[in-house]
């Protein structure tokens, strides 16, 4: 079951999201190596709830869809790393985008850099995971492989 279709119907809001980001394998000296992956903090980031709109630009009308934006400020955790030990901000900006003329299925999307489709957990419960290349070439490391990033989350009222 896809949530998300019953929580932009309702216009729920707010929503909990809980998010983890698995960085591509890095090249090590003996082979790939798994990077820490980012989280969210436990119970998640609240979404607010934004309606759809037209836009007008000269004579053409847009319709903008409905949406969830994460609400600031994003605080990132780094699992892998020890305690005490800074990790980087990741999550920035995170936007749940319902099915429009632009996207014909629910978009999630990170940082402005990463877009997926979630796939929804066959058990019915909220969680979902995807998968997006990071557009921005320059991110990555010269040992870094060209691999998607992989997302893992769960949507809770």
């Amino acid at each position: 079951m896809n949530w998300l279709g019953e929580y932009f119907a309702q216009r729920t809001s707010p929503l909990t999201l809980s998010l983890w980001a698995h960085p591509p394998l890095v090249l090590g000296p003996d082979g790939p190596v798994a990077q820490p992956a980012f989280a969210l903090p436990y119970p998640g980031v609240p979404l607010e709830f934004t309606p759809a709109r037209t836009v007008e630009q000269g004579s053409q009308r847009y319709e903008l869809p409905a949406r969830y934006d994460a609400v600031p400020p994003l605080t990132t955790s780094t699992a892998g790393l020890p305690s005490g030990e800074a990790s980087s901000q990741f999550f920035r900006e995170v936007t749940i985008y319902a099915p429009s003329a632009f996207n014909p299925d629910f978009l999630i999307t990170i940082n402005r850099v990463f877009s997926f489709v979630p796939v929804f957990s066959s058990d019915g419960s909220p969680g979902f995971f995807g998968s997006s290349m990071d557009i921005a070439k320059e991110t990555y490391l010269p040992s870094q492989m060209r691999l998607p990033w992989t997302f893992h989350g769960y949507i809770s009222i």
